[in-house]
């Protein structure tokens, strides 16, 4: 089992949610990657210290790149088992639901995502109504358009067979890569499931998510009409069927 944590800023939160994640995961054999992108207030060196005291930390301190998505595909490259999870690492997503992720993976899926749109699920992050209200209009457009019975095109929680990445490679620069995964790995043939989680208020730190909202917005919307464009000039792929 590897979790990848994508890390800036996150001092306040880091060494309490590896400490949680590993509590979660406890009797897997367990690598957590922590890529951070050389924090200002010095997540890294936090990390550095705790993998010095714990062999199943690893950090990817990363001094020449930036952004969510090629952090997230490094700790992919980088793991070594075969099952990858990642989720945000603010407490948001709540890392005791990870064992439910893995262990869901068992019933044939090869992709389990945490959900806040499917029933038992909540969007909690109420400090911010114009982020949820966003959140919720993208998904739906994204039903619509691309895999109808899927909801959370934004989570960003999720467990996933490695062999996956054999054929899809991440794609983009913040949030929007988790639809573009979706929506190949439904071209693909993959199996998946959104399994219902509540979505925390951020536990310390600032918000990466709050600036530019309106931007990655738009950006996440245009996503949504070049995968439908591409749907609409390529046959889809044989699949398996998607699981709701």
């Amino acid at each position: 089992m590897s979790v990848v944590l994508p890390t800036f800023n996150e001092a306040e939160n880091i060494i309490d949610l590896i400490d949680a994640v590993e509590a979660s995961l406890r009797g897997h054999i367990l690598e957590i990657i922590v890529v951070d992108d050389h924090s200002p207030d010095g997540t890294w060196r936090l990390v550095e210290a705790k993998s010095k005291s714990d062999a199943r930390v690893r950090l990817l301190h990363r001094t020449a790149e930036r952004g969510l998505t090629s952090a997230i595909w490094a700790g992919i490259r980088a793991s070594k088992n075969d099952v990858v999870c990642w989720m945000d690492c603010d407490f948001s997503h709540p890392p005791a639901e990870l064992a439910a992720l893995v262990a869901k993976l068992a019933d044939g899926y090869d992709l389990v995502v945490g959900s806040r749109y499917v029933p038992g699920g909540r969007d909690a992050r109420k400090e911010s109504p114009v982020r949820v209200l966003l959140s919720s209009i993208i998904t739906r457009i994204s039903s619509w358009l691309l895999v109808p019975n899927f909801r959370d095109y934004t989570s960003g929680f999720i467990a996933i067979r490695r062999s996956v990445f054999d054929k899809i490679q991440l794609r983009g620069n913040y949030g929007e890569y988790f639809i573009d995964l979706i929506f190949r790995a439904h071209r693909a043939g993959y199996k998946f499931v959104e399994i219902p989680y509540e979505n925390a208020p951020r536990r310390a730190g600032v918000s990466k998510t709050e600036s530019g909202m309106i931007r990655k917005g738009i950006q996440y919307l245009w996503v949504v009409a070049r995968l439908r464009w591409e749907a609409i000039r390529t046959p889809r792929a044989a699949h398996r069927g998607i699981a709701a």
